[in-house]
């Protein structure tokens, strides 16, 4: 998610978003002079020339933090009527399956309820993205022009933020393949990219997550003699060019082999990678790795894409039982000879050191997340075992190690078993905690699978709503789902809506009830409980971040971005396609959304996943003594001299006025209530 931060548009009272703008940042073309910038634009823009929208988003971003405004793009007096949402009348219509519209015909004309300012980008570029899929390109760079390279002196296996494991790797496997047919050392490379951690919102607890398993891989490669080279790039653009011109020649390598990311910037960054490895002679080879099944595999009957996830899910369901080799685990790679470590060129790369911490992603609280969240693959297949064969535990709810001794064991009573129930609840561990090693790839979504596929009756993989096991392979399958809307629908990762008719709902411009969001303070102890979980676990159960999604965005009407933006900035399982996915839905404008008229009950909401009160104790101490209805709703369940007395907010908005609200600005997109 783009680097966003409120500001007024002083002429409607409509929410705006600006890039952050930060005299620290590491994008070094930060600090380029405003006419080096027009006369990068103008070398994309000539005419006859094919644009490079990829280049022309980054120009704009530049702009923007020079403060110069290019042409089209709105300013804050409101004056202009570009880049706001409204349909292009000279573009082509966009329409994909399931009712996102790029430029809809019927959407009203009026003024859109936030700015757009170099970090968003506007519907017409998101159209023509969505025209030709980056991840289309790749494929067809991959399928065309590929020439054999010359052996050199070393294979590379480039690993990346989301294949960080050794086990079930295919690009990681491949490599190996390939160092031993041709007799060559393999070399696993990482790069660290500040740039993109940066403009991508990555939390802080996250790069420490990433470190922590960085080292913890780097012992399991020495131990195969294969050394992992640490390089680290603030100019994320530069990239490509620094791999191809400086590192593979460094090592003497003439191939390269890394699992795709699906993201638009990742993307064009590796098609850049494969044009100039071709160019010099790099031989690059890019795989599906991370989901279960790839993208563009799954297609309705007429041979479309599919947007609506129940019928995705049940051809998701079919071609596993149709291609039960979609969930076969590629072996682990091959050792290198002990003789590499003698090797000049070589041996140095033995000594690399995985940094503690990165400059601007300092984890303050790095012990505890190492003891709530342990890294590595060994200590992810401990929690999946648990999830499958245990019990669930309130003792779980506060900070505390997941592996803690104690869990009772259960074939008939597991978390998983009781996961129809369990993974609306969050009085304890129902669910599995496995997103943070998912999202990073320390376990695969193959070897999950595997295992539950081994308690399935008959040894089959069960996907239905029927049984506890279904419903959380279900779960898993959501995380393929989101990736391929993010493929085939890349403007999902830039900042624009998937159902494009909704692009013009007039949001609240309100810092203090954003802060209380953010703070946990907003007076509906389950919201607050949620949201305090956020920012000292890192993390939260499925259904609260619904519920504290839903109240961002339908009781504060408040730009979905900056709720997707806060939570990437929290979560130590931050995913652009899952994070934006699910934010989409609860603002009612994404794929298979939540229809806008469908808004949470709070309070419902409460007494359901906390029948108890025992998660709003615990995050919420201000109530830890309060029983019964009150502690879901302690404004209305107590004398007003009693709750003031608990040092606790009253609720920020009145649920029903909130919800006339939402309904109002949803039914009619661009206006505000009378």
């Amino acid at each position: 998610m783009p680097q966003l931060t409120l500001f007024a548009d002083p002429t409607s009272k409509s929410l705006g978003l600006s890039p952050k703008k930060s005299p620290t940042s590491s994008r070094s073309t930060h600090t380029q002079s405003p006419s080096s910038v027009s006369k990068r634009k103008a070398a994309f823009t000539k005419k006859g020339d094919e644009p490079n929208l990829w280049e022309l988003h980054h120009i704009q971003e530049d702009m923007a933090v020079l403060g110069k405004r290019p042409r089209g793009a709105s300013s804050p007096d409101g004056n202009d009527e570009e880049m706001k949402g409204q349909p292009d009348r000279g573009a082509k219509r966009h329409e994909p399956e399931g009712g996102g519209v790029a430029g809809s015909k019927d959407i009203k004309e009026h003024k859109n309820a936030y700015e757009i300012k170099g970090k968003i980008a506007n519907r017409e570029d998101a159209a023509r993205v969505d025209a030709d899929p980056p991840l289309n390109q790749l494929v067809r760079l991959m399928e065309n022009g590929w020439k054999e390279a010359e052996k050199g002196e070393s294979v590379v296996y480039w690993m990346r933020m989301e294949d960080m494991r050794v086990e079930d790797n295919t690009a990681l496997y491949r490599a190996s393949e390939r160092a031993q047919e041709l007799g060559l050392p393999l070399v696993a490379l990482y790069v660290l990219s500040p740039g993109d951690y940066k403009i991508h919102d990555r939390s802080a607890r996250k790069i420490d997550f990433m470190l922590r398993n960085l080292k913890s891989l780097k012992t399991k490669f020495h131990e195969l003699n294969i050394p992992l080279h640490i390089v680290s790039y603030p100019r994320r653009l530069a990239i490509p060019r620094k791999l191809i011109d400086e590192v593979l020649p460094s090592l003497g390598a003439n191939h390269i082999f890394l699992n795709i990311e699906y993201e638009v910037d990742e993307l064009n960054r590796d098609i850049a990678t494969v044009k100039l490895g071709r160019e010099k002679g790099v031989d690059v080879r890019c795989f599906h790795d991370r989901l279960v099944v790839p993208p563009g595999r799954i297609k309705s009957q007429v041979g479309k894409p599919m947007s609506v996830f129940s019928p995705w899910q049940r051809t998701w369901a079919r071609l596993l039982e149709k291609e039960p080799q979609l969930l076969n685990m590629s072996p682990l790679p091959k050792a290198n000879e002990v003789t590499i470590r003698q090797n000049e060129k070589f041996a140095r790369l033995f000594e690399d050191q995985v940094p503690d911490s990165l400059e601007g992603f300092e984890c303050k609280d790095s012990e505890t997340m190492a003891e709530v969240w342990p890294e590595g693959t060994e200590r992810a297949k401990e929690l999946l075992d648990l999830f499958l064969h245990t019990k669930a535990r309130k003792s779980q709810i506060p900070l505390t190690s997941p592996l803690t001794p104690g869990a009772e064991s259960s074939s008939k009573d597991s978390r998983v078993q009781a996961y129809q129930t369990g993974r609306n609840l969050v009085d304890g561990d129902n669910s599995s905690r496995l997103s943070p090693y998912l999202v990073s790839g320390v376990i695969s979504a193959r070897m999950v699978l595997n295992e539950a596929k081994k308690l399935g009756k008959g040894g089959k993989l069960e996907s239905g709503r029927d049984t506890g096991l279904g419903m959380w392979v279900q779960e898993v399958s959501w995380r393929d789902f989101y990736n391929h809307v993010m493929a085939t629908w890349p403007r999902v990762s830039m900042g624009r809506p998937f159902l494009e008719k909704f692009a013009d709902v007039q949001w609240e411009v309100n810092e203090e009830h954003l802060q209380a969001w953010k703070d946990g303070k907003t007076g509906f102890p389950i919201v607050d409980a949620a949201m305090r979980a956020c920012n000292q676990r890192g993390w939260m159960e499925n259904r609260v971040r619904m519920v504290s999604a839903s109240f961002l965005v339908k009781s504060l009407m408040l730009d979905w971005r900056l709720g997707e933006k806060y939570f990437m900035e929290c979560f130590i399982d931050g995913d652009l396609a899952a994070n934006n996915g699910g934010w989409q839905w609860t603002a009612s404008t994404g794929t298979d959304p939540q229809p806008y008229f469908r808004i949470f009950n709070t309070l419902t909401q409460s007494e359901k996943c906390d029948p108890n009160g025992d998660y709003i104790r615990y995050w919420v101490p201000e109530l830890r003594n309060l029983k019964g209805k009150a502690i879901h709703d302690p404004s209305h369940h107590m004398p007003s001299n009693e709750f003031k007395k608990l040092g606790y907010p009253a609720p920020i908005v009145d649920h029903k006025k909130s919800r006339e609200r939402a309904l109002f600005r949803y039914k009619n997109v661009g206006e505000k209530e009378p």
